[in-house]
């Protein structure tokens, strides 16, 4: 079983115009509405690729109660911990010639105590988790080091993959406690500079950046950079997983597919194997470009595009 973990799920909004016209009233052509936020992305993909998911998250209010219900028909058990806030919204405005412009809200705030019944679901399942998989930002309420806090929960009974960014990221890679480490990170490229004080504008210095986050104790560093694919360090060794060019519709939520092929990789026991592990976390990625929701994939379109990665060692 995977386990993600969702502070911040989202009701995601597409909205489809012809063009954004910044001061004028305008009109939808088309909106398309799903459960959203970056872990509850990743557990879509891992059902879609054959996986056993279950999800613990905050919930509230009727749009925290439409989630829960989308969730369970993708056939992901949800453990779901009510909060008195309600959950957020988030906006992504499509234009015609595919630019994409993103309105996100931070989300309803959380209490302490709210907060202590998410560790201690997230401490009885860690117990069954083959693979701890913990996405996106968090909502207000939450300190900058609660991914180090959950990190503790999981206790190093199975591997954990950590994808935020902002001060949630950086106490992750900042922090010297001794707790349980991550095994794996995935920031974009954006998230990755700042979170060293950095430029990662060429492979050298990509793989550069890589090997920093090794050196403060994460064994599976990886970095994502859009269209040029994934970057990783495996066993020492830096790796690109490269996405074969498509015409895009819809790009948000590619990195969370990759995540969700990494994590499936991780639980079937083909870390080992690295160009099996990225040729699939890029193929997810790639497979989210051609649908309208994000982090919506086929596995039909997963396994056409497996072929078409480029896997190699810099």
């Amino acid at each position: 079983m995977v386990l993600t973990v969702s502070l911040n799920p989202a009701v995601d909004k597409y909205i489809h115009l012809r063009r954004l016209v910044h001061g004028q009233h305008q009109q939808a052509e088309q909106v398309v509405t799903s459960a959203g936020g970056k872990a509850v992305n990743v557990a879509g993909v891992l059902r879609e690729l054959g996986e056993e998911v279950e999800l613990i998250g905050f919930f509230g209010g009727f749009t925290g109660q439409y989630l829960v219900r989308e969730i369970a028909t993708e056939g992901v058990r949800c453990h779901a911990i009510e909060i008195a806030t309600l959950t957020r919204t988030a906006f992504v405005l499509v234009e015609e010639d595919g630019a994409e412009t993103e309105l996100v809200e931070p989300g309803g705030a959380v209490t302490a105590d709210e907060i202590a019944a998410l560790r201690a679901a997230l401490r009885a399942a860690a117990t069954r988790a083959q693979v701890i998989v913990m996405s996106g930002s968090a909502p207000p309420g939450c300190p900058d080091d609660i991914y180090v806090q959950l990190l503790a929960d999981c206790a190093g009974r199975c591997p954990v993959i950590v994808d935020t960014s902002r001060a949630w990221l950086q106490a992750v890679v900042d922090d010297t406690s001794g707790a349980a480490r991550p095994t794996m990170i995935k920031p974009n490229r954006r998230e990755a500079e700042a979170a060293l004080g950095t430029t990662l504008a060429t492979p050298a210095a990509m793989a550069a950046g890589l090997r920093q986050f090794a050196v403060r104790g994460i064994p599976l560093p990886v970095i994502s950079d859009g269209a040029h694919g994934l970057y990783a360090l495996v066993d020492g060794a830096v790796w690109q997983a490269g996405p074969p060019q498509l015409q895009r519709v819809n790009s948000v939520g590619s990195g969370d597919a990759a995540v969700a092929g990494i994590a499936a990789s991780l639980a079937r026991g083909a870390a080992a194997d690295s160009d099996t592990m990225l040729r699939l976390a890029a193929a997810c990625g790639a497979a989210n470009v051609l649908t309208q929701e994000c982090a919506l994939v086929h596995r039909a379109d997963i396994e056409r595009l497996l072929p078409q990665v480029t896997v190699g060692r810099m």
